[in-house]
Protein backbone atom coordinates (compact mmCIF):
# COMPACT_ATOMS: atom_id res chain seq x y z
CA UNK A 1 0.00 0.00 0.00
CA UNK A 2 1.14 3.60 -0.53
CA UNK A 3 3.08 5.29 2.22
CA UNK A 4 1.02 8.13 3.70
CA UNK A 5 2.84 11.43 4.00
CA UNK A 6 2.60 13.01 7.43
CA UNK A 7 -0.07 15.51 6.60
CA UNK A 8 -2.21 17.91 8.55
CA UNK A 9 -5.68 16.41 8.38
CA UNK A 10 -7.09 19.87 8.95
CA UNK A 11 -6.76 20.47 5.21
CA UNK A 12 -9.64 20.52 2.77
CA UNK A 13 -9.69 16.73 2.38
CA UNK A 14 -8.93 16.82 -1.36
CA UNK A 15 -6.48 13.98 -1.98
CA UNK A 16 -3.62 14.27 -4.46
CA UNK A 17 -1.75 11.02 -5.11
CA UNK A 18 1.97 11.57 -5.80
CA UNK A 19 3.68 8.62 -7.53
CA UNK A 20 7.45 8.96 -7.71
CA UNK A 21 10.30 6.53 -7.09
CA UNK A 22 12.71 9.34 -6.22
CA UNK A 23 12.34 9.95 -2.46
CA UNK A 24 13.68 13.52 -2.34
CA UNK A 25 11.49 14.89 -5.12
CA UNK A 26 8.49 12.93 -3.87
CA UNK A 27 8.99 14.44 -0.42
CA UNK A 28 9.27 18.06 -1.58
CA UNK A 29 6.43 17.75 -4.07
CA UNK A 30 4.28 16.42 -1.23
CA UNK A 31 5.30 19.17 1.19
CA UNK A 32 4.49 21.82 -1.40
CA UNK A 33 1.05 20.35 -2.09
CA UNK A 34 0.34 20.15 1.64
CA UNK A 35 1.16 23.86 1.91
CA UNK A 36 -1.56 24.40 -0.69
CA UNK A 37 -4.01 22.63 1.61
CA UNK A 38 -4.19 19.28 -0.18
CA UNK A 39 -4.21 15.96 1.65
CA UNK A 40 -1.29 14.13 0.03
CA UNK A 41 -0.81 10.38 -0.37
CA UNK A 42 2.48 9.14 -1.84
CA UNK A 43 3.55 5.94 -3.54
CA UNK A 44 6.91 4.93 -4.96
CA UNK A 45 5.44 2.33 -7.34
CA UNK A 46 2.64 2.29 -9.88
CA UNK A 47 1.30 -0.98 -8.48
CA UNK A 48 0.85 0.52 -5.01
CA UNK A 49 -0.88 3.52 -6.57
CA UNK A 50 -3.32 1.28 -8.45
CA UNK A 51 -4.00 -0.70 -5.28
CA UNK A 52 -4.77 2.51 -3.41
CA UNK A 53 -7.14 3.67 -6.15
CA UNK A 54 -9.06 0.42 -5.95
CA UNK A 55 -10.16 1.66 -2.52
CA UNK A 56 -10.14 5.46 -2.78
CA UNK A 57 -10.21 7.82 -5.76
CA UNK A 58 -7.95 10.87 -5.42
CA UNK A 59 -8.72 14.31 -6.77
CA UNK A 60 -5.69 14.02 -9.08
CA UNK A 61 -2.49 12.04 -9.65
CA UNK A 62 0.98 13.56 -10.06
CA UNK A 63 3.27 10.87 -11.49
CA UNK A 64 6.85 10.57 -12.65
CA UNK A 65 7.67 8.66 -15.85
CA UNK A 66 10.53 6.70 -14.29
CA UNK A 67 9.02 4.33 -11.71
CA UNK A 68 10.54 1.12 -10.29
CA UNK A 69 7.90 -1.31 -11.58
CA UNK A 70 6.41 0.25 -14.72
CA UNK A 71 6.59 3.56 -16.53
CA UNK A 72 4.39 6.48 -15.62
CA UNK A 73 2.99 6.23 -19.16
CA UNK A 74 1.84 2.66 -18.48
CA UNK A 75 0.32 3.77 -15.17
CA UNK A 76 -1.54 6.51 -17.03
CA UNK A 77 -2.90 4.00 -19.56
CA UNK A 78 -4.11 1.64 -16.84
CA UNK A 79 -5.85 4.49 -15.04
CA UNK A 80 -7.60 5.59 -18.24
CA UNK A 81 -8.58 2.06 -19.27
CA UNK A 82 -10.29 1.34 -15.95
CA UNK A 83 -13.92 2.45 -15.81
CA UNK A 84 -13.62 3.28 -12.10
CA UNK A 85 -10.49 5.44 -12.36
CA UNK A 86 -10.63 6.91 -15.87
CA UNK A 87 -12.11 10.18 -14.59
CA UNK A 88 -9.12 10.91 -12.33
CA UNK A 89 -6.78 13.43 -14.04
CA UNK A 90 -3.15 12.34 -14.32
CA UNK A 91 -0.40 14.96 -14.43
CA UNK A 92 3.00 13.74 -15.57
CA UNK A 93 5.83 15.56 -13.78
CA UNK A 94 9.18 14.25 -14.97
CA UNK A 95 12.78 14.96 -15.95
CA UNK A 96 12.42 12.72 -19.01
CA UNK A 97 12.96 14.76 -22.19
CA UNK A 98 12.03 12.13 -24.79
CA UNK A 99 9.36 13.79 -27.02
CA UNK A 100 8.01 10.36 -28.00
CA UNK A 101 7.10 9.62 -24.39
CA UNK A 102 5.38 12.99 -24.06
CA UNK A 103 3.39 12.31 -27.24
CA UNK A 104 2.48 8.85 -25.96
CA UNK A 105 1.22 10.31 -22.66
CA UNK A 106 -0.76 13.06 -24.35
CA UNK A 107 -2.41 10.53 -26.66
CA UNK A 108 -3.22 8.35 -23.63
CA UNK A 109 -5.04 11.27 -22.02
CA UNK A 110 -2.74 12.90 -19.48
CA UNK A 111 -4.13 16.16 -18.11
CA UNK A 112 -0.73 17.89 -18.34
CA UNK A 113 2.87 17.00 -19.10
CA UNK A 114 5.32 19.04 -17.04
CA UNK A 115 9.08 18.75 -17.35
CA UNK A 116 11.14 19.10 -14.19
CA UNK A 117 11.99 21.65 -13.02
CA UNK A 118 8.62 23.18 -13.84
CA UNK A 119 7.69 25.96 -11.46
CA UNK A 120 5.50 25.05 -8.54
CA UNK A 121 3.03 27.65 -9.78
CA UNK A 122 2.73 25.60 -13.00
CA UNK A 123 2.15 22.40 -11.03
CA UNK A 124 -0.54 24.10 -8.94
CA UNK A 125 -2.19 25.57 -12.06
CA UNK A 126 -2.12 22.17 -13.77
CA UNK A 127 -3.96 20.54 -10.86
CA UNK A 128 -6.51 23.33 -10.69
CA UNK A 129 -7.12 23.25 -14.45
CA UNK A 130 -7.35 19.45 -14.55
CA UNK A 131 -9.88 19.36 -11.73
CA UNK A 132 -11.85 22.27 -13.20
CA UNK A 133 -11.55 24.22 -9.96
CA UNK A 134 -9.53 27.29 -10.94
CA UNK A 135 -8.42 29.71 -8.25
CA UNK A 136 -7.11 33.11 -9.18
CA UNK A 137 -4.96 33.26 -6.08
CA UNK A 138 -2.84 30.60 -4.42
CA UNK A 139 -4.04 29.47 -0.99
CA UNK A 140 -1.02 28.80 1.20
CA UNK A 141 -1.23 26.50 4.18
CA UNK A 142 0.64 28.15 7.04
CA UNK A 143 0.66 28.84 10.77
CA UNK A 144 0.66 32.48 11.85
CA UNK A 145 -0.60 34.03 15.07
CA UNK A 146 -3.51 36.40 14.51
CA UNK A 147 -5.32 38.74 16.87
CA UNK A 148 -9.03 39.47 16.54
CA UNK A 149 -10.66 42.66 17.80
CA UNK A 150 -10.15 46.41 18.04
CA UNK A 151 -7.64 46.36 20.89
CA UNK A 152 -5.84 43.11 20.08
CA UNK A 153 -2.12 42.85 19.49
CA UNK A 154 -0.58 40.34 17.10
CA UNK A 155 2.28 39.97 19.59
CA UNK A 156 -0.13 38.64 22.20
CA UNK A 157 -3.03 36.99 20.39
CA UNK A 158 -5.90 35.81 22.53
CA UNK A 159 -7.12 32.22 22.72
CA UNK A 160 -4.41 30.83 20.45
CA UNK A 161 -6.06 32.05 17.25
CA UNK A 162 -3.98 31.34 14.15
CA UNK A 163 -4.07 31.63 10.38
CA UNK A 164 -4.16 28.12 8.90
CA UNK A 165 -4.60 29.13 5.25
CA UNK A 166 -3.67 32.47 3.69
CA UNK A 167 -4.31 34.04 0.28
CA UNK A 168 -4.35 37.55 -1.17
CA UNK A 169 -8.13 37.60 -0.82
CA UNK A 170 -8.59 36.20 2.67
CA UNK A 171 -7.70 33.51 5.17
CA UNK A 172 -8.94 30.62 7.26
CA UNK A 173 -8.59 31.45 10.95
CA UNK A 174 -8.33 28.49 13.29
CA UNK A 175 -10.29 29.53 16.37
CA UNK A 176 -12.87 28.40 18.90
CA UNK A 177 -14.38 31.88 19.07
CA UNK A 178 -18.08 32.25 18.35
CA UNK A 179 -17.72 34.48 15.29
CA UNK A 180 -21.02 34.55 13.43
CA UNK A 181 -21.55 34.31 9.69
CA UNK A 182 -21.45 37.73 8.02
CA UNK A 183 -19.89 39.50 11.01
CA UNK A 184 -17.03 41.94 10.42
CA UNK A 185 -13.93 42.12 12.62
CA UNK A 186 -10.47 43.73 12.70
CA UNK A 187 -7.57 41.27 12.33
CA UNK A 188 -3.90 41.90 13.08
CA UNK A 189 -0.95 39.64 12.28
CA UNK A 190 2.75 39.71 11.38
CA UNK A 191 4.58 38.17 8.42
CA UNK A 192 8.22 36.96 8.58
CA UNK A 193 9.04 38.95 5.43
CA UNK A 194 7.79 42.20 6.99
CA UNK A 195 9.56 42.47 10.38
CA UNK A 196 8.20 45.22 12.59
CA UNK A 197 5.18 45.72 10.34
CA UNK A 198 1.69 44.82 11.53
CA UNK A 199 -0.75 43.63 8.89
CA UNK A 200 -4.06 45.18 9.88
CA UNK A 201 -7.18 44.36 7.96
CA UNK A 202 -10.93 44.31 8.33
CA UNK A 203 -12.47 41.00 7.36
CA UNK A 204 -15.91 39.46 7.01
CA UNK A 205 -16.73 35.92 8.15
CA UNK A 206 -17.88 34.02 5.05
CA UNK A 207 -18.36 30.59 6.64
CA UNK A 208 -17.97 28.82 9.97
CA UNK A 209 -16.56 25.33 10.46
CA UNK A 210 -17.05 23.32 13.63
CA UNK A 211 -14.83 20.45 14.72
CA UNK A 212 -17.55 17.81 14.51
CA UNK A 213 -15.26 15.75 12.32
CA UNK A 214 -11.70 14.98 13.47
CA UNK A 215 -10.48 15.63 9.92
CA UNK A 216 -11.65 19.24 10.08
CA UNK A 217 -10.43 22.17 12.10
CA UNK A 218 -12.70 24.58 13.92
CA UNK A 219 -12.50 28.08 12.55
CA UNK A 220 -13.85 30.66 10.13
CA UNK A 221 -13.22 31.62 6.53
CA UNK A 222 -12.54 35.35 6.31
CA UNK A 223 -12.68 37.63 3.27
CA UNK A 224 -10.50 40.76 3.40
CA UNK A 225 -12.66 43.90 3.14
CA UNK A 226 -10.23 46.69 3.97
CA UNK A 227 -6.52 46.15 3.47
CA UNK A 228 -3.83 48.54 2.32
CA UNK A 229 -1.90 48.10 -0.91
CA UNK A 230 1.39 47.64 0.93
CA UNK A 231 -0.11 45.05 3.28
CA UNK A 232 -1.49 43.12 0.31
CA UNK A 233 1.95 43.22 -1.35
CA UNK A 234 3.52 41.83 1.83
CA UNK A 235 1.04 38.92 1.74
CA UNK A 236 1.61 38.34 -1.97
CA UNK A 237 5.40 38.31 -1.56
CA UNK A 238 5.19 36.05 1.50
CA UNK A 239 3.21 33.45 -0.48
CA UNK A 240 5.49 33.80 -3.50
CA UNK A 241 8.55 33.40 -1.28
CA UNK A 242 7.21 30.17 0.22
CA UNK A 243 6.53 28.77 -3.25
CA UNK A 244 10.00 29.78 -4.47
CA UNK A 245 11.51 28.18 -1.37
CA UNK A 246 9.70 24.95 -2.18
CA UNK A 247 10.91 25.06 -5.79
CA UNK A 248 14.56 25.55 -4.78
CA UNK A 249 14.38 22.50 -2.52
CA UNK A 250 13.03 20.37 -5.34
CA UNK A 251 15.75 21.32 -7.84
Amino acid sequence: MPDTVKTNRQGNGQIVLVVDGKPVRKFYTSIFLQHLNYHVITSKTAEDALTYMSLTLPLAIVANIDLPDMSGADLLKQVKQNRRTRGVPVIIYTSNTDPRIQQDCEQAGCAAYLRHPATLEELYAAIQTATKKPHRFVRLKTFLDVAVGDHASANAPARDDSIAVLSELGMFVATNRALSYGSIHPFTFHLPNAPGWSIRTEGQVMYCQQNNDTKKQSGVGVKFLKIGHQEREFIKNFIKGKMTEGKSRME
